[in-house]
């Protein structure tokens, strides 16, 4: 993933006595991790710094993309990652903008407010926030973001969109959540906390 240093702990030479200090062994990683489990925070070095807001014209990113394991940082889960349409994003660049929409942005729920049912019978909680973008950038593939709120903090993600995949299973008409494969991978910062590997899977919208 471009733009992106991984860190990682090194071996730590002994200037003493020349012998190495041995590191801990890797976790084992599971093929195919539970639904259930929460994707842990690692250490990832920032991105390179972006600034202003840029899209490739005539690119269909339309549609939300959901973890495809729960992002929890403080009482906040991250529920999707929203990308809008042409409009949205000239509407945006020519400066018309709102406080409570963006052509990317991300959503919260807050898990500790109280939970209500929608009309579709859907529960959700009745708290939820959006983090919009103080820059974006978004082209053949990359997607970059820089944005920041009270409640979080700064957030950060450096990704690749799988635009092959993206347009397959738009012909298709889409797939259910728990059979579509992950098309965006990320890594991403929210808040205090790091995630090196994040996946998402697409949803058109209804």
């Amino acid at each position: 993933m471009r733009g992106w240093m991984l860190s990682a702990a090194a071996t730590v030479v002994l200037a003493a006595c020349g012998q190495a200090e041995p590191t801990a062994p890797e976790p084992a990683q599971s093929s195919t991790p539970a639904a259930t489990e929460t994707a842990e925070p690692e250490a990832v070095a920032p991105p390179n710094k972006i600034e202003g807001f840029t899209h490739a014209p005539g690119e269909d990113l339309f549609g939300y993309y959901f973890p495809t394991r729960p992002v929890q940082v403080g009482n906040y889960r991250l529920d999707n990652i929203h990308i809008g349409g042409a409009m949205e994003f000239a509407a945006w660049e020519r400066g018309e903008r709102t406080a409570t929409y963006a052509p990317v942005m991300l959503e919260f729920s807050d898990v500790t407010s109280p939970i209500a049912t929608n009309e579709l019978g859907q529960e959700f909680h009745q708290r939820s926030i959006r983090v919009l973008p103080s820059a974006y950038r978004l082209g053949e593939g990359d997607f970059r973001f820089v944005g920041s709120h009270p409640d979080i903090g700064d957030v950060w993600i450096d990704g690749m969109i799988d635009l092959a995949q993206l347009k397959s299973e738009r012909d298709q008409g889409g797939l259910p959540q728990d059979e579509a494969s992950p098309l965006l991978t990320t890594a991403t910062q929210i808040g205090p906390e790091a995630f090196r590997n994040l996946s998402f899977v697409w949803f058109g919208g209804d």
